[in-house]
């Protein structure tokens, strides 16, 4: 049944967004015809706690429900963070909950790929078909021949795709939001420091967002990231209320961002170039002496020798084969140079204050005929050309403004503090995705998270990289609070598949320990490891780039090669668990030519996308936000419940049909598939995802600490939020305190101290440790393990460094970013948000576009060695002269039944930056990551393509539906 609500008013609605955001917005009535009588009638509506999932932040929200039907949204007051606010990315479920372009039950392709024809059919089909095509790939060309990926918005499942292939004996899955999105920086803290990353838009950063009484932040640097459009109701009001307290800011970002319009200092950097940027940082800090000495000293590696044949820091007994260490194996002696005795001495791990020696920082000398360097006088020489002129030169980033922010973030202006003795100023760096997604992936959360380590900006009230839930402690039998040798976890996303397979060191732990642990797991489940072995062994690019083990994600290029060329073997069945592929994936032409090569994709969505119709066989249907339960992630110290508000049609729960479709395959082999890992009992529900719908509610249930869903429902408030209480989930300085052995608790890395000189980088590089052990990956050129500066593979230097005969056809930078309608791929089908962003702005200078003859809003043609597509050219200030800036697209306007079919397509060949971005070599060393910003293009004035919509009438099509289907509550 279409809605009631008229053109006009939805307009105005539209205009009113900023007011919505803030106070909810009601479709109360516009979804149900009703006549006078029925309209007389009183109707009963129900509230609802639940969470918004339009982006990753997953706010608490209240949903206002009537005859079954969410009519309501509005945040949850109670939040500590987002505080009753919801922004229009979770307010547009009103409109994809009910859109008439909702997948409601499984579809089968009834034409050729790319027509848009298909026919609906049971789930027991769509189980079985799908069941169907992966053994018959298994039974004639192996196992490796099924893969998975997951990514793009709209679907909740990342441990299920992690997970399937292993089940069916394959090591192939990917994710355009892992290398390009964030693990990078989560996976690098865990190797520096063994704790949380900077992470600003995936809650890792949470200290900064404290209420009042409790915030000791002084100065926040936003690197890299937009809160206030990626995460506006939390991250960006968190911002806005920090300032307003009086914290500084300091932003980084190519784009005159709503952060960088607030901020006290803004360094325009030029795309991709931010190692520069951090090198000058460590110059002007090393050389004024504004590090925290003491910390540097005695809680990092800066002052380990390095040895210049292996680079990795001098053991003490490697020196001196006599020296006897006063700690455990698990922790072992280094070497300095010591300014009591003026010698090389051994540089035991102790308290500060017990320390036997007085190391050196910044040295350079010889010992027994071979000459060493401290770590810090590595770092030193690396950064030593970086004066802020020749920043200011090659990253185009003002040089008193670059003087200005370092000196704002190391409190060297206040006559109150002396940073280089230790001084009290806080301050935290908060990194995002930008990074991510260039070459210098690993390079950069080395350098910031180096930055915040030699200020002693760790661990402390107010800063970023802090220890939350807890950290370190355990608890005795009797409740007693302790704290162990601390460790770090660093196989299949923090430990998970260490544990179950019983692969993967531990990093903190000795060889031995290693070595018994591995024993132990082994012998209990000895098939399993031998083949999730192998599977590590031949997981795609990982002989490369060894931080993808991390996530147990294939390097996404390389599975691409493999599609298409067979070799080293050949993925032929593809089970993808959400978003719209050519949008995310980088260079999407380069995708869309491998389909014809892979013989059966299954794909699962709430909606149709540009990737479904070019490349799916079978479509399972899943449910939105407000009819999936689970758990969302934490707002400082409470978790929250996003709740089951309603459901449509035969949607499932992310989770159900890989469940559904290995229990199928298994059924086919008669229990077990051939080369599969078991994942029986719990682990099936916790590790590859539930089989049925009470399987999902329960383990939700569960979660929140209630006996049971039924019992949740009944008393929602008693249980959420679940709340831990504040003096166990907020830690501070737990590496100064005594662990158990005796010794300070110190940092879960190798050597118990923030490793600045990231030293474990170089053993991965070499035989994939801490990943692949017991069994070595082959090695490969060594991984940095400080961060140094690459310049673009593409750029106005480098091209003309590489002689490249077009480089004057390809003048501009282009680097990419977030508005605040959308997440990732999602939400195109809104019309709420295509009225106010129909299609992506191109943000260009105006002193550029008076060159070539462009005004404000004119139709631009944008082209890259790769691909070309359109947007309309914002003229502004906000970014530099030889910059543009896009936000990714796909338009699903363009194969809608309103079309002339002669005219359809897919959609994503129109205005996707991913048409343009560039996912061939050279990449980052450490993690894979392709160029997805900071390439070259040209500009061109243009006309609009005539299938893109623009004008409010146009998006009728995609106003909200009340669907006439019968609700399955219980399909599974």
């Amino acid at each position: 049944m279409k809605t009631n609500m008229s053109r006009r008013a939805f307009t105005k609605m539209s205009m009113l967004a900023g007011a919505a955001a803030s106070l909810g917005i009601s479709m109360s009535g516009s979804l149900v015809e009703a006549d006078t009588a029925e309209a007389a009638t009183t109707t009963e509506t129900k509230k609802v706690r639940t969470s918004c999932h339009g982006c990753i932040q997953m706010c608490p929200a209240i949903a206002y429900i009537e005859n079954g039907v969410v009519v309501r949204l509005e945040g949850d007051p109670e939040a500590p963070v987002s505080r009753g606010s919801l922004c229009i990315k979770g307010l547009n479920q009103l409109h994809t909950m009910y859109s008439p372009r909702r997948v409601l039950h499984p579809l089968k392709r009834a034409g050729e790929r790319g027509e848009n024809k298909w026919e609906v059919i049971s789930w027991d089909e769509a189980i079985e078909l799908a069941a169907t095509k992966i053994k018959e790939a298994i039974d004639e060309y192996g196992n490796y021949s099924f893969f998975s990926s997951v990514g793009g918005g709209g679907s909740y499942s990342f441990m299920e795709a992690m997970t399937l292939p292993m089940a069916m004996g394959s090591p192939t899955v990917f994710e355009p939001g892992c290398a390009q999105c964030y693990l990078p920086r989560w996976s690098m803290s865990k190797l520096f420091y063994g704790g949380d990353d900077q992470s600003i838009a995936d809650n890792a950063v949470q200290e900064i967002f404290r209420p009042e009484e409790d915030n000791k932040a002084e100065v926040v640097v936003i690197w890299a990231a937009q809160p206030s459009v990626s995460e506006t109701a939390e991250s960006g009001r968190g911002m806005a209320e920090i300032r307003s307290m009086g914290v500084k800011t300091i932003v980084v970002d190519p784009n005159f961002s709503p952060d960088a319009a607030k901020a006290d200092v803004w360094l325009p950097v030029r795309p991709a170039t931010d190692t520069g940027v951090i090198l000058s940082w460590f110059r002007y800090i090393f050389e004024n002496k504004l590090y925290n000495e003491q910390f540097t000293k005695y809680w990092t590696n800066m002052p380990f020798l390095i040895d210049p044949d292996t680079k990795l820091p001098v053991i003490a007994s490697e020196l001196f084969p006599d020296y006897v260490s006063p700690t455990p194996d698990n922790t072992p002696a280094y070497v300095c140079y010591d300014l009591k005795t003026n010698s090389v001495q051994p540089f035991a791990y102790s308290k500060p204050e017990d320390s036997t020696v007085d190391p050196e920082i910044f040295w350079t000398g010889t010992y027994n005929g071979k000459t060493y360097k401290t770590a810090g006088q590595i770092y030193k020489e690396e950064a030593e050309p970086w004066t802020l002129e020749h920043c200011e030169e090659v990253c185009w980033v003002p040089a008193d403004k670059n003087e200005q922010a370092i000196r704002l973030y190391t409190h060297a202006d206040d006559g109150n503090r002396a940073p280089c003795k230790g001084g009290d100023g806080v301050a935290g760096i908060c990194n995002g995705v930008a990074a991510d997604m260039t070459e210098s992936a690993s390079q950069v959360p080395i350098g910031l998270m180096g930055l915040d380590s030699i200020m002693g900006y760790i661990n402390k009230p107010g800063v970023s990289m802090t220890q939350k839930g807890g950290g370190y402690f355990t608890s005795t039998p009797t409740g007693e609070k302790v704290i162990e040798r601390p460790v770090t976890y660093n196989n299949g996303f923090g430990g998970m598949f260490s544990d179950m397979y019983g692969v993967g060191a531990v990093i903190g732990m000795s060889e031995a320990e290693n070595k018994e642990r591995i024993e132990k797991l082994g012998a209990a489940m000895p098939d399993s490891q031998r083949i999730l072995n192998k599977l590590l062994q031949d997981r795609l690019g990982m002989k490369d780039h060894k931080g993808l083990y991390a996530w147990c994600h294939s390097h996404i290029p390389t599975v691409r090669q493999a599609i298409a060329t067979g070799e080293p073997y050949k993925p032929r069945v593809w089970f993808d668990m959400s978003g719209n592929k050519l949008a995310m994936l980088g260079n999407a032409k380069s995708w869309y030519e491998v389909f014809p090569e892979v013989d059966f994709i299954i794909g699962q969505y709430p909606m149709l996308t540009s990737f479904h119709v070019e490349a799916a066989d079978l479509v399972f249907p899943l449910r939105e936000w407000l009819e999936e339960p689970m758990v969302n992630m934490t707002q400082l110290n409470t978790q929250w419940l996003q709740n089951e508000c309603t459901h449509i049609g035969e949607t499932v729960s992310h989770s159900i049909p890989a469940g559904q479709v290995v229990n199928r395959v298994r059924e086919m082999y008669g229990g077990h598939i051939p080369n599969g890992l078991e994942l029986g009992g719990g682990m099936a529900t916790a590790y590859l995802g539930s089989a049925t719908e009470q399987e999902v509610k329960e383990s939700t249930a569960e979660t929140l600490m209630a006996p049971s869903w039924d019992a949740l429902q009944a008393d929602i408030d008693k249980y959420v939020p679940c709340v831990t209480p504040k003096d166990q989930y907020f830690q501070y300085y737990q590496h100064e305190m005594t662990a158990t052995d005796g010794l300070p608790a110190g940092f879960g890395t190798e050597s118990r101290k923030v490793e600045t000189y990231t030293q474990i980088v170089l053993k991965m590089a070499r035989n994939g440790y801490p990943f692949c052990y017991p069994n070595p990956q082959e090695a490969c050129d060594d991984y940095s393990p400080i961060c140094t500066f690459i310049e673009p593979c593409e750029s106005p230097y480098s091209d003309a460094q590489q002689q490249i005969g077009d480089r004057d056809e390809y003048p501009f930078i282009l680097t990419s970013g977030r508005v605040p309608y959308f997440h990732h791929g999602t939400m195109r089908h809104a019309p709420f948000s295509r009225e106010l962003y129909p299609a992506p702005d191109v943000r260009i200078n105006t002193r550029d576009a008076e060159k070539l003859g462009i005004k404000h809003m004119d139709w631009v043609k944008v082209t890259s060695r790769r691909g070309e597509i359109h947007g309309r050219a914002y003229l502004t200030e906000g970014v530099a002269p030889g910059v543009v800036w896009m936000e990714r697209f796909w338009n699903p306007e363009c194969f809608d039944d309103s079309v002339p079919e002669a005219k359809r397509t897919a959609g994503w060949r129109e205005c996707n930056v991913n048409v343009l971005t560039k996912n061939t070599a050279p990449f980052n060393e450490v993690y894979g990551s392709y160029t997805n910003r900071g390439f070259t293009v040209k500009i061109e004035k243009s006309t609009k393509p005539d299938i893109i919509w623009i004008e409010p009438k146009e998006f009728e099509p995609f106003m909200p539906t009340l669907h006439n289907e019968p609700r399955t509550e219980d399909v599974f």
